[in-house]
């Protein structure tokens, strides 16, 4: 019996012994398990803190892109397909060796064209051909928080040959805290925008479109923009012959809305813009030895809206005075303020289909344009940054009462 009570005893004994060090044991492994979750805890942590980080920046870069579009916008000669391009590359572009943010972007159009003119006397006649419509390379440099960079290079089959430097300007300012802006270099001065869903670029565009060497400053922020420019034209009074001085001006003002504050669908903008030399854009081809009695000024106006899936614009340019008999070539027997008008209508059922109508119109350009125009598109992205379009446009010309019925498709690439 004392035997077995002695057992009892040592098994008490190292029963009691035993359940500390069990007990020691679990709260070892318990305060390691609790030591890696709060490890655990901060490497999410620091990895939630990076993710927003970069989040930020791509955020960051993307406004930054979106600002410097808001002015390069109404300089900047960009196809459709381009304009795709770049906007899928916003938050991207290479890193240089100096760190400066590069993004390259560009678009390939080929274009298949049938015409048919209908003299009103004689025999109708018709043209077809392939044209290289469009090669063009854009190169934008981030160089600071302040100043940006673009060069555009650009072939068009007939128009350019071989590729040449279509735009070159420096862009310094239009930021959140610095709003004011300075754009020169080799650009397209905002006289008219030009806006369009269709191929053939609008009537306004192929008579008043400006391109020239040319020093702009003004103010961009949310809502409303303005910039006033200056440039020498070739086109020039007789008494500044030789034309050696900067005799043109320019200046534009616009109301953008904001994405989504008028409303998720909305989307509105409209500007109006002056120049004091109208004849120094495309309409420079017609006038005779690059000189005017007097500067002839002009103006624009433009309206753009969407509503879901429907888009409208519109858009008027017109000279203020008259240019006197004989000082254009097609004019000879009187004097005449040539104007031109686009307007179109956009239907987009589909992200990857757009369908627009046309109706266009001119006054006092001879036969240079049609006096009326009208027309229908279609355009489908069958394959990412891979467009094909269609369109007929049938004219008719003041002079001459000619008609004329043109047929294009165009295959686009941008990249």
């Amino acid at each position: 019996m004392k035997v077995k009570l002695k057992v009892a005893a040592w098994l008490a004994a190292a029963a009691m012994l035993v359940t500390p060090a069990a007990a020691f044991a679990a709260d070892a492994d318990t305060q390691a398990l609790l030591n890696e979750l709060r490890a655990l805890k901060e490497r999410v942590s620091t990895l939630e803190q990076a993710l927003e980080k970069a989040n930020t920046s791509a955020a960051d870069a993307q406004k930054a892109a979106q600002e410097a579009q808001a002015t390069s916008a109404h300089s900047l000669k960009m196809s459709e397909q381009a304009q795709l391009a770049k906007g899928e590359q916003v938050a991207g572009g290479l890193l240089s060796d100096a760190g400066k943010r590069l993004k390259i972007y560009g678009a390939v159009e080929l274009e298949g064209a049938y015409s048919n003119f209908k003299p009103k006397h004689g025999k109708s006649a018709s043209e077809s051909d392939f044209t290289l419509a469009t090669a063009e390379v854009f190169i934008e440099a981030d160089i600071n928080k302040y100043v940006k960079g673009l060069v555009h290079m650009l072939y068009e089959e007939g128009d350019t040959d071989p590729m040449n430097i279509d735009e070159a300007y420096i862009l310094l300012g239009q930021t959140d805290d610095i709003p004011a802006y300075f754009l020169g270099g080799r650009m397209y001065p905002a006289i008219g925008l030009f806006e369009s869903n269709l191929i053939s670029d609008p009537i306004t565009q192929n008579v008043f479109e400006t391109q020239a060497t040319a020093a702009e400053v003004g103010w961009a922020q949310d809502w409303f923009n303005v910039g006033v420019g200056i440039f020498n034209s070739d086109v020039h009074e007789s008494s500044d012959a030789p034309d050696n001085n900067i005799n043109t001006f320019y200046a534009r003002a616009q109301f953008d809305a904001p994405e989504g504050a008028l409303g998720e669908d909305v989307d509105l903008n409209f500007g109006l813009a002056y120049t004091n030399n109208i004849a120094s854009g495309n309409l420079s081809e017609y006038v005779v030895d690059q000189s005017l009695q007097d500067l002839v000024a002009g103006w624009s106006a433009m309206l753009s809206a969407q509503y879901k899936c429907v888009a409208f614009t519109a858009e008027y340019i017109s000279a203020i005075d008259d240019f006197k008999a004989g000082e254009l070539d097609y004019m000879t027997d009187s004097d005449g303020k040539p104007y031109a008008y686009n307007i179109e209508l956009a239907y987009m059922p589909f992200e990857d289909w757009t369908f627009a109508a046309r109706y266009e119109g001119s006054d006092n350009l001879g036969d240079k344009e049609p006096e009326h125009q009208f027309g229908v598109g279609a355009s489908w992205m069958f394959l990412p940054d891979t467009t094909l379009s269609v369109e007929y446009l049938h004219g008719e010309f003041q002079d001459t009462e000619d008609e004329r019925d043109l047929f294009t498709t165009q295959l686009a690439i941008g990249f």
